[in-house]
């Protein structure tokens, strides 16, 4: 899933909640913030992957989005995210795995 969100503090610690009061680990959690707006505000991005059922999903897309934090929520089934997510995560993946390699 990937979230638009308002990029102030606390926003990542009330998404989280939402996925651990429901009993849904999450894989992986990658948030970017600070893109500013016309409006003055600032929101962030945040892709967020985790294993759940369909119905599940769809519940759980509808809480986020009707969080405070959050401005827009697309979901994603695995067998049809879109390339460029894929590459982006990988890319990630990656510069973690030689960040740790080094040692930092």
């Amino acid at each position: 899933m990937v979230l638009t969100t308002r990029d102030h503090a606390g926003d990542t610690a009330a998404i989280a909640s939402v996925f651990s009061g429901r009993g849904l680990q999450i894989d992986s959690f990658i948030g970017f913030g600070g893109n500013s707006q016309a409006s003055g505000g600032s929101l962030g991005r945040i892709m967020i992957s985790f294993r759940a059922f369909e119905e599940r999903c769809r519940s759980l897309c509808r809480v986020l989005s009707s969080l405070e934090a959050v401005v827009e929520v697309h979901c994603f089934a695995e067998a049809n995210l879109p390339a460029n997510l894929i590459d982006q995560s990988l890319i990630v993946k990656q510069l973690l795995a030689d960040i740790n390699e080094k040692g930092l």
